[in-house]
């Protein structure tokens, strides 16, 4: 489905990925591991078509997107929902949603694909009428994770969903991830919390200082030395 093939990317002058590759098969949950600061954000930010690799290609569903404006990645399919939420704060939780489903395929389904969201996260019914600024901080990551449903993707990019959430909402929104996976929409997860993603995931790959360093099933890793000394204190 995704294929990313030794992409290099820059901010300026300042190299922040060399030559990696991973892909994401149809229906895979795919986590994408590593510390603050080694470029998980970037991968995602280039496969959206945020920034622009200078070597290397991106394909999906076996069309070249590596020089794709966003707008065009996001209606063939994928859709990204960044780290910090980056929600319409002075917008409503339901216009927030109808911001997702602009695409024309979308917005024909957008009553029934809002139903099914409200379905996932009942407290975004009962405060759809609220504006988004006024929701606690688990309530916006479900509007987040909500609004990029809303969009129908073929591939959901999640970016740190449990980041800065109690451990109650951590699991929820992680049994939230498997259950949409389980609905045939291929996820890519980039994740802090290693344990509960390798637990969940198909496979992964983690990235050091740039690099894809390790790859293989969610078992493996939580069995890799490397990876529980680093990541699990073990």
């Amino acid at each position: 489905m995704l294929k990313v093939n030794n992409i290099h990317v820059s901010y300026g002058d300042v190299q922040v990925l060399w030559d990696v590759s991973f892909e994401v098969r149809e229906g895979e949950l795919v986590a994408l591991l590593g510390a603050n600061g080694a470029g998980k954000t970037t991968v995602l930010n280039t496969i959206s078509g945020l920034l622009r690799p200078h070597g290397g290609n991106i394909y999906f569903l076996e069309n070249e997107i590596t020089k794709m404006p966003a707008y065009r990645v996001a209606e063939m399919g994928i859709a990204h929902v960044p780290e910090g939420r980056r929600l319409f704060p002075e917008m409503t939780v339901r216009e927030n949603l109808e911001m997702g489903s602009l695409f024309p395929e979308a917005k024909k389904k957008r009553k029934e694909t809002m139903e099914w969201v409200f379905s996932l996260f009942p407290i975004l019914k009962d405060k759809q009428h609220q504006e988004a600024g006024t929701l606690s901080g688990g309530q916006q990551q479900m509007l987040a994770i909500g609004r990029g449903l809303m969009a129908l993707p073929k591939l959901l990019m999640l970016d740190e969903p449990s980041l800065g959430l109690a451990p109650v909402l951590v699991h929820q929104v992680f049994e939230i991830v498997k259950e949409i996976n389980q609905r045939g929409i291929a996820v890519l997860l980039v994740e802090q919390n290693v344990m509960h993603a390798l637990k969940m995931c198909t496979r992964a790959y983690v990235l050091e200082n740039g690099r894809i360093s390790l790859q293989g099933n969610g078992g493996e890793l939580l069995n890799n030395q490397h990876v529980k000394e680093a990541y699990l204190g073990i």
